[in-house]
């Protein structure tokens, strides 16, 4: 069974002891079931999308039971994975992505990113929102042999950042 959380909608705002969401799960390719959580720590509801109805709804809840690894609790008990579950850590792959992206984009617009011995690194300067060609030059003479983020495509160095970050 391939599960897939899509349509996601999300506010911050209303978000305080769980995420406030509303999203669409796809079952095999097909929407079938709406889930949405008020953010206030209350479970999340879910609905059969026609013209499934409950009963596929709890089948895919006993799938993920069933199929999904186990997660660790308290006193090192472990729970099965429920749809529920599952969203939630859907929810937050989408979020920590959505936010790391951001922040990406800030950073590579601002800073020059590089990676040095193992780890990512980077050079500021005060006041600059922008980076210019002469920040670059810059960084050029200083680092000849170093590759900054900054001249990479921006999928291979949002990729290099994600490992780092994460």
């Amino acid at each position: 069974m391939k599960l897939e959380l899509k349509k996601i909608k999300y506010c911050k705002w209303m978000s305080e002891e769980t995420h406030c969401y509303s999203a669409i799960v796809y079952v095999d390719d097909k929407a079938m079931i709406e889930v949405s959580n008020e953010g206030h720590g209350g479970g999340n509801s879910e609905w059969a999308i026609k013209p499934f109805t409950q009963q596929d709804v709890d089948k895919v809840n006993a799938w993920c039971e069933k199929n999904l690894p186990k997660w660790k609790g308290f006193d090192n008990k472990m729970f099965p994975t429920d749809l529920e579950m599952w969203c939630g850590e859907e929810m937050n792959k989408y979020l920590t992505d959505k936010y790391l992206k951001s922040d990406f984009k800030k950073d590579i617009k601002s800073k020059i990113l590089f990676v040095e011995n193992k780890g990512l690194r980077q050079i500021t300067f005060k006041k600059c929102k922008t980076l210019t060609d002469a920040h670059f030059n810059y960084f050029k003479s200083k680092h000849p042999n170093i590759s900054a983020l900054n001249f990479m495509p921006q999928d291979k160095a949002f990729k290099i950042y994600a490992q780092h970050m994460k």
